[in-house]
């Protein structure tokens, strides 16, 4: 464990501790709310309800209590507090570029995600409103959640309409974030209406927030004054900070994000309930939140253009104005919609579930992409004004129907049929409408002098696009996905305190993808000459199929009624499949010796066994609860996303890893007035085996995967008088040093080199004053105002040579929150 780490947890436990032993000295006789132990915490996390202490798995909860007293409203606020869970920026932009790791396991599609029954993107960010719990499984959960959830699954599980009685919460706030120059708002309500008492009800939902953006963009106000104007030298560029040569912009990165849901639940009978439910949200932001990091010493944008390979500090965000050469604003907007319909039918024997859903988002984003062009296309010889945008836009139909036994005696099931359909295009495989800086071919042709006619080598002259000379960058992709699936699950008792359970789901996955790129990076100069010459690279159609089956083996000891322990092996599986060709133009340089072009279309399955033991444990009337888990995890054929410094990427099997380590939470109540929690998770994953594909070696870490994780909490209710009463609540988040890979640089030897993201620490704090359906509350994010390394920037061109872009999180941020309950 880092000293940083060790001092930090340390002094939080400590804080912790002593504030409730000098509280507990405070606290008058019958002060505090009612006694008792801990609220237990029930999850359907095996499909059923059941008590979390009783479940063999390793899961961190949320309950409603803990989401409104944490203030927790989006991914990153729980992400943080939940033992060796990691998340990164990995792709494109900001909208679709976060993906999400499990005790070391990263990548895309390795982290299930759902919302109530249907499953979803780990990079969507639903607003955490009226949500009943958060459930974070730990490990693979293949066989009741599917093939991407070989590291483990996150739910949120929103609650549903009460069929007795109205109700209605409103909640108001205002905050300062650093660095911003207006304040944040935020709205948002729930009601829930009975139309037919104990038959039927209706539940709506509806928020708006707005965040400032706490960054600047400054740009050059003449461009006759920049690299653009070839009659003089340049007086400005990104570097520039004379007020008179420059305008600044303020307020950039700033979101807005609106949406609700709709749910009505409708009792047929006594067995029958039916629960069709909208779910929208909206984002739009005029900006990304990326620190520039100047890389290169005493010229970090590559002002003279970097003549070579260059080294890479450890990227800690510093500078919040962005430095362009013109006014070119970026931004976009994520759109989606859920629409489901949820049926339960109580057999008597158990409960029929069937879960109908179709999903539909649509990202778009547009990034500056000049200072690329003239760093790395043009050698520094002019800047030409140019933006990019991405266009992902994707369907997805899921059923799926299941039954779970409540049988007497002592063996229990669930049984079940899944499918899936999905198309559209991907991150990584999406739309791009073409991008075209005004001279471009010019300056290649008739300057340059560049596109050299074979023998010249091909992949050494940049061509421009013969149908359109000015174009940097086009394409368009389309992928669709198949998967069908079988699944059950079955416990047996053997005694009462032992009890095996054995799973296994069958399924398919058919996957067809292709479409065409082209623009001046795909273009070689034996296409520019062919004739008629070939302006598109065009990947045709391809289809592939997998099969796989994904078993699970579980025992667990109840020692007593309150202690527990379990021991698992389970297998994960996530299916391979088809992207875009890297060109040859651009990027045949930054491949690894011996990996061709051909070979970067198409990836296949990887998987891996995990092998664990647990305990769960309850203590003093349940006054304290300590759960851990050790575990072991080998991986093969290892899906890693190799994103090369030219812009472009592919997905390679890079040999084997192991990932092992372990996690532990401790929760108690030792007074009444005071909870608290501490947990704890450590990973270490490494590679084992080379791939032939990929750039990493053994011994190297898996990308994206936080050694140490940890965070603690403790939340102090204290009653003024009958009627008034103090809540109290602060928060200790620690997520340990990582490493990217999101543009891989070879140096000059050809060792391509990957960056670190250092560790980060987040302070949280919220107290509230609450008379009974009132409460009014100062709440405080990020107080030790640390600038996280979130990754650094995919970038929808590509990074430009000497200024890696990093997505920052949230500055301190300050405010009062106003809450009502009718």
């Amino acid at each position: 464990m880092s000293r940083s780490m060790n001092r930090s947890l340390a002094f939080a436990i400590a804080l912790l501790v002593s504030t409730a032993g000098v509280r507990a000295a405070d606290t008058p006789q019958g002060g505090s709310e009612g006694g008792g132990g801990l609220e237990e915490i029930i999850v359907t996390a095996q499909k059923r309800a059941e008590s979390q202490q009783t479940v063999p798995l390793s899961i961190t909860t949320f309950g409603q209590a803990a989401l409104e007293e944490k203030a927790i409203t989006n991914f990153f606020d729980y992400a943080t507090k939940v033992p060796n869970l990691g998340f990164a920026m990995t792709g494109d932009g900001v909208g679709t570029s976060r993906t999400v790791s499990i005790r070391g396991i990263s990548g895309d599609n390795v982290t299930g995600f759902y919302v109530d029954e249907t499953p979803l993107p780990d990079s969507i960010d639903p607003r955490v409103l009226d949500v009943d719990r958060i459930e974070v499984l730990r490990g693979p959960q293949g066989t009741l959640y599917g093939a991407r959830s070989m590291g483990g699954t996150v739910r949120i599980i929103t609650r549903t309409p009460d069929l007795s009685k109205f109700s209605a919460d409103v909640h108001v706030g205002t905050s300062k974030t650093w660095n911003t120059d207006r304040p944040n708002y935020v709205g948002d309500a729930v009601v829930n209406i009975p139309i037919m008492e104990d038959r039927m009800a209706l539940r709506l939902s509806g928020f708006y927030d707005y965040e400032a953006g706490y960054f600047k963009r400054r740009y050059c106000t003449d461009p006759n004054t920049t690299a653009f104007n070839l009659n003089a030298a340049p007086t400005c560029t990104p570097l520039t900070t004379d007020p008179s040569l420059t305008t600044t912009v303020d307020n950039v990165a700033a979101i807005k994000t609106y949406g609700g849901a709709a749910a009505l639940t409708i009792k047929v009978n006594d067995q029958v309930t039916v629960t069709p439910r909208v779910m929208l949200q909206r984002v739009s932001y005029n900006g990304f939140p990326m620190a520039d990091v100047l890389s290169m010493p005493d010229n970090g944008y590559g002002y003279p253009v970097p003549s070579g390979p260059y080294t890479l500090p450890k990227l800690e965000p510093g500078d919040f104005v962005q430095g362009r050469m013109f006014n070119i604003p970026e931004g976009g907007t994520d759109k989606w919609d859920l629409y489901s319909v949820g049926v339960h039918w109580n057999l008597g024997v158990g409960e029929l579930v069937s879960s109908t859903a179709y999903f539909d988002r649509k990202v778009d984003e547009t990034e500056d992409q000049t200072d690329f062009i003239y760093a790395a296309l043009l050698g520094g010889y002019q800047a030409l004004p140019s933006g990019i945008t991405e266009e992902k836009n994707y369907q997805r139909f899921v059923q799926e129907i299941r039954f779970a036994s409540t049988l007497p005696g002592p063996l229990q099931f669930v049984v079940g049929g899944f499918y899936s359909d999905f198309h559209g295009r991907l991150p990584f495989a999406a739309s791009y409408p073409s991008s075209n800086a005004p001279g471009y071919g010019n300056i290649l042709i008739n300057v340059f002098g560049s596109c050299a006619p074979p023998p010249a080598p091909a992949g050494t002259y940049l061509c421009p696009n013969p149908n359109n000379p000015d174009q940097i960058f086009g394409s368009y992709y389309n992928t669709d996905i198949r998967e069908p699936a079988v699944f059950g699950e079955l416990s047996y008792e053997l005694t009462s305190q032992f009890k095996a359970t054995a799973g296994l789901r069958w399924s398919q996955v058919k996957t067809t993808a292709g479409g065409y790129q082209e623009g001046t990076v795909t273009q070689s100069n034996t296409d520019y000459y062919s004739n008629p010459p070939i302006g598109r690279i065009v990947d045709p159609n391809v289809t592939t199929t997998e099969n796989s089956t994904t078993p699970k083996v579980q025992l667990d000891y109840k020692i007593t009624p309150d202690a527990m322990v379990y021991t698992m092996i389970a297998k994960g599986f996530r299916p391979g499949g088809l992207v875009p060709s890297v060109p040859a133009a651009l990027c045949a340089g930054q491949l690894p010796t011996g990996v061709t072009v051909d070979e970067t279309r198409s990836f296949k399955s990887d998987s891996l066994w995990n092998y664990e033991l647990g305990t769960k444990t309850s203590w003093l009337d349940n006054r304290v609860t300590f759960n851990a888990a050790g575990f072991y995890i080998k991986w093969k054929n290892i899906q890693q996303n190799i994103l090369l410094g030219c812009g472009f990427q592919y997905r390679a099997n890079a040999g084997a890893a192991e990932s092992k380590g372990g996690e532990a939470e401790l929760r108690a109540r030792p007074i009444d007035p005071l909870e608290f929690s501490v947990g704890i998770g450590y990973q270490d994953a490494k590679i084992t085996e080379s791939g032939e594909l990929s750039p990493q070696r053994p011994g190297d870490p898996v990308f994206q995967v936080p050694d140490w994780t940890g965070n603690a909490a403790a939340t102090w209710t204290q009653f003024l008088t009958a009627d008034w009463k103090l809540v109290g609540t602060i928060d200790y988040s620690y997520v340990g040093r990582s490493f990217s890979a999101n543009n891989l640089i070879p140096d000059a030897s050809g060792v391509f080199l990957t960056r670190e993201r250092p560790a980060y620490d987040i302070w949280d704090m919220r107290v509230a004053v609450d008379h009974g359906q009132y409460e009014v509350a100062l709440v405080a994010k990020n107080l030790g105002n640390d600038h996280a390394n979130l990754g650094d920037s995919r970038s929808i061109a590509a990074e430009t040579p000497g200024r890696p872009r990093l997505l920052v999180d949230q500055p301190r941020t300050i405010g009062i929150e106003v809450r009502a309950s009718f």
